[in-house]
């Protein structure tokens, strides 16, 4: 017999999704956990930058810290969002911005 107006059968849990922080050129982020598996890539786990030009899903930051890259020295890093997160300014100190350290992220 056929059963209408039946209540549909739930076939798996909704997934959840995290957001990714609102950018805008010249926030201050910082990388969650390691961005990639190349050997260079270790140096940038947790680093920290500035948001130079967001265009789409595409992030350029300019690091605090240069990184070795195939032999040469870097600044810049293009980024996904969704490997970002944006860290607020807590004061000034003189013409610096000081910003949050919170270590509280489990990356």
């Amino acid at each position: 017999m056929a059963m209408y107006d039946a209540e549909p059968i739930p076939t798996r849990r909704p997934v959840e999704h995290e957001q990714p922080p609102q950018l805008a050129p010249g926030d201050y982020v910082r990388l969650r956990g390691r961005p990639g598996f190349d050997e260079s890539h270790g140096q940038l786990e947790g680093a920290y930058g500035q948001v130079v030009r967001v265009s789409g899903s595409s992030v350029l930051l300019e690091m605090d810290e240069p990184y070795q890259a195939y032999g040469r020295t870097q600044r810049l890093y293009y980024s996904s969002p969704y490997q970002l997160k944006k860290v607020e300014s807590v004061g000034r100190l003189g013409a610096r911005d000081l910003f949050a350290d919170d270590e509280d992220d489990e990356s």
